[in-house]
């Protein structure tokens, strides 16, 4: 026990830098499929065909593959087949963002179908066009319902970043397996990666629950949520 805990002392700030990585990397993925995830939904509920099915299949594809194929995928096939080579960090990125952005797409468009069709149809006879019945009454009210689920899906992104290490990404997991390496501690080390893990999901967990429970139960314009 007293070697574990000095070793940990000793490669603390290779941990702490891992950690920096998963932190980075799970952060900036979802920022990105909060984008690319309500530009699918919005496609998907578009009445132009060629617009909904692209995005229907996007988010099809995006959330029915695994994480690991989609990283692969990403970084080898990529440059096979578009001529687009990316670091394994921006690979891991774009794989993130690719299934986060999947699922966040079906949190939006469940969140725009659930707005009652009453402030729709108000909204129209008073001769709003689309793009402003989105903007000010549908998005917003659509946002504010699916606020839990975009917070769930980011502590499913942070530890979906586990797996980046395969690519040699110095991620959390990466930088465990070095310290393993070196030391040839392989319960301890992968233990206390795993404590590290869990103490941080479980503090985004908390934090989500309390968010939620701080969200109004009531939507904009006096609607019931």
């Amino acid at each position: 026990m007293q070697r574990t805990l000095t070793i940990l002392y000793e490669f603390r700030d290779t941990l702490l830098y891992g950690l920096g990585v998963t932190v980075s990397l799970s952060v900036l993925s979802m920022l990105a499929a909060l984008v690319v995830g309500l530009i699918a939904a919005l496609g998907m509920l578009s009445r132009r065909r060629w617009l909904s099915m692209p995005a229907t299949f996007y988010v099809e594809f995006c959330r029915n593959t695994p994480i690991l194929v989609q990283l692969v995928w990403v970084h080898y096939a990529w440059p096979e087949i578009f001529g687009l080579k990316f670091t394994a960090f921006y690979s891991s990125l774009v794989a993130l963002t690719l299934q986060t952005s999947g699922y966040l797409a079906e949190e939006y468009r469940g969140g725009i179908e659930a707005v009652d069709k009453g402030q729709v149809e108000a909204a129209k006879s008073l001769g709003m066009t689309h793009s402003r019945l989105m903007a000010r009454i549908v998005l917003p009210q659509a946002i504010m319902r699916s606020v839990p689920g975009l917070l769930n899906q980011f502590v499913t992104c942070f530890k979906s970043t586990s797996i980046v290490s395969v690519i040699a990404v110095p991620d959390l997991m990466y930088q465990a397996g070095l310290i393993v390496s070196a030391t040839f501690l392989t319960m301890p080390i992968y233990t206390i990666v795993a404590i590290i893990y869990f103490v941080v999901v479980f503090a985004i967990s908390r934090s989500v629950r309390w968010l939620t429970r701080k969200l109004p139960t009531t939507g904009y314009f006096g609607a019931a949520a």
